[in-house]
């Protein structure tokens, strides 16, 4: 019987010797690689440096401002008595000074004025100077009584600046701590299916013999047709598992070179093999207290309180204190009136208060209480993530511990099965025993190495997912 098209390839593929890899590319360095090549990662650093940038930027609402302004005009619209008035004016003034909102609901305002004013074609009779400067220094002060009392509004406004950089930054980090943790799980499962491809390529070689040796043995007339049939279909099942695992061979070097931005099937370098024993001495990584996409919720929540509390105190009715103090200088000429303006010959002062207050009660209840329900909701959504970040790190723990478990009791059937081989084969160089069950025996302990394999993955999949965890991410 002639082997199948696929089946002959596939054993042609076999008996090629492996390729050669060149220089082993260590986990540390694949990680480099993707932390400087992959363009998410990348652009979350920047992300993250723009927010360590911005960290400051709420306070800037407590800082002083500088103001200043320039004019100059000329009016010559119709006066109700020219004698007195004229009928043009042109006046120029400048002003400037400084403004600042306090964290405690106080907004003062420093600044100094000084113009000229000409007036044309007024009698002196009527009005003896007409052509004059005025130099005005004034102090403005107002204290919120109600809405903003104690600066309830502006630190609301300062929190969700603060609030909305950290979560950016919080974010990325978590972005950044999962594409090195799938990176490296990554990594670690291309190491483990090019160790399976060897099993598995040896497996076939195995499955091949026992299906040649079948049959010879039905065409001398020494075994059924059904010895044949299940070597067969024993060979063909190899074959599949092959071509599947060189198929997820390729697909895994792919996605790693995806990962560090490199457009390129082929993944030519070695890269680390690691064993058992050094497998079952892995410890749980250190747990942060937060995770970073947690932190970030706790931003999220922070945000939500703080534009609930900065729409309520909006709500509220306006009810301020203010008062001025100025000191006021006028003269012809520029010089004195900037002097007298420093002098409490002509101050002016003035004390009040200032009261706005919406008339719809009802719709403005309503909004105040809908927002303390956003506050409340905001709470909760963070109390939820807090809740599921520990489930999921107790839940990886768990699967961590058991499968570490797990790959002893693999260990012990892989040992079993070597013994049982080894055996096997000895009682063949005795003449005891068969070729067919040899092969039959190597490939128990072909599955078991495979077994083993796939349980040494699981832990190093599971093991890149907790240093998500961890304060120093996935490296």
């Amino acid at each position: 019987m002639k082997l199948a098209p696929s089946s002959a390839l596939t054993f042609l593929l076999v008996a090629i010797p492996s390729l050669s890899f060149g220089a082993t590319l260590s986990l540390e360095d694949f990680l480099k690689q993707v932390e400087q090549k992959n363009q998410s990662m990348t652009a979350s650093k920047l992300i993250i440096e723009g927010a360590d940038l911005k960290a400051s930027e709420s306070k800037l609402l407590f800082r002083p401002n500088v103001f200043a302004q320039a004019q100059t005009a000329s009016d010559k619209k119709p006066t109700t008595n020219v004698n007195a008035q004229g009928d043009r004016t042109d006046y120029t003034f400048f002003t400037a000074g400084l403004t600042q909102q306090f964290n405690f609901g106080l907004q003062g305002k420093l600044g100094y004025n000084f113009s000229h004013t000409k007036i044309y074609n007024a009698q002196p009779n009527f009005l003896p100077v007409s052509d004059f400067h005025d130099g005005v220094a004034t102090l403005e002060l107002s204290q919120s009584l109600w809405r903003n009392f104690w600066g309830n509004e502006s630190r609301s406004q300062q929190s969700i600046i603060s609030a909305q950089s950290l979560a950016s930054k919080h974010t990325e980090n978590y972005k950044i701590k999962a594409t090195l943790a799938q990176a490296e799980s990554l990594y670690w499962s291309l190491s483990q299916i090019r160790k399976v491809v060897i099993v598995q390529k040896e497996s076939l070689e195995r499955a091949q013999k026992i299906r040649s040796w079948n049959q010879n043995r039905l065409k001398s007339g020494l075994a059924e047709s059904s010895d044949f049939l299940q070597s067969d279909a024993n060979f063909k099942a190899r074959d599949y598992e092959l071509k599947n695992s060189l198929q997820d061979l390729k697909n895994l070097e792919r996605a790693v070179n995806a990962l560090r931005g490199v457009d390129n099937e082929v993944f030519s370098e070695d890269v680390e093999s690691v064993n058992s024993n050094k497998i079952k001495t892995l410890t749980l990584p250190s747990k942060a207290e937060l995770r970073d996409d947690t932190k970030a919720a706790l931003e999220l929540q922070k945000i939500a309180k703080a534009t609930a509390a900065l729409s309520i105190e909006k709500n509220k009715p306006t009810f301020e204190l203010y008062g001025t103090y100025a000191l006021n200088g006028r003269n012809p000429e520029s010089s004195q009136a900037v002097t007298n303006s420093f002098k409490t010959d002509h101050d002016t002062k003035a004390i009040g208060l200032r009261f706005v207050a919406p008339l719809d009660f009802d719709t403005t209840h309503d909004n105040i209480n809908g927002y303390k329900n956003d506050q409340i909701a905001a709470e909760q959504n963070y109390q939820r993530k807090l809740f599921e970040q520990d489930q999921q790190w107790n839940d990886l723990v768990s699967k961590f511990d058991d499968a570490k478990i797990k790959l002893s009791l693999v260990e012990k059937i892989e040992e079993a099965q070597k013994i049982k081989a080894s055996n096997e084969r000895d009682r063949l160089s005795k003449g005891r025993t068969v070729t067919f069950q040899v092969l039959n025996f190597e490939q128990d302990y072909a599955q078991s190495e495979l077994a083993r394999i796939q349980n040494e993955t699981n832990i190093l999949n599971i093991y890149a997912q907790l240093k998500i965890y961890s304060a120093g991410g996935s490296k």
